[in-house]
């Protein structure tokens, strides 16, 4: 099976800046256009480290039907990996960076195990 390329991973890092902002207007009501340039900066990549992971697990699987399953699992991770990243912000860069990581990288990992063992061909 073709391997997935490594640039999607800049496109979940763009997905992730995104998703940031629209939940700054959902929760506030306006745009956060005080946020220094470093904050989208960060988000960016911190999603594009979660881009990897995701790319990591997809091109381990060996059926389309298992890579699907690692990439539900990803999306089944990714609200708790951004309020996780937003939540980091406490702790500096560190937390930003690597605590996102923590639900990305083993709910996608899970899923990669389960579309493994449960599509065996």
């Amino acid at each position: 099976m073709k391997p997935v390329s490594v640039f999607w991973a800049l496109l979940v890092g763009l997905l992730s800046i995104v998703v940031q902002v629209a939940a700054f207007y959902v929760r506030f009501g306006h745009w956060n256009t005080q946020s220094p340039l470093a904050d989208y900066l960060f988000f960016f990549l911190t999603g594009t480290m979660g881009g990897w992971i995701l790319i990591f697990f997809l091109n381990r699987q060996t059926l389309i039907r298992a890579r699907w399953v690692v990439l539900t699992s990803f999306l089944l991770a990714s609200p708790i990996a951004l309020t996780l990243m937003v939540m980091g912000g406490v702790f500096g860069w560190p937390g930003v960076f690597f605590l996102p990581q923590i639900p990305w990288g083993l709910l996608t990992w899970f899923g990669s195990l389960s579309g493994r063992y449960f599509l065996k061909s």
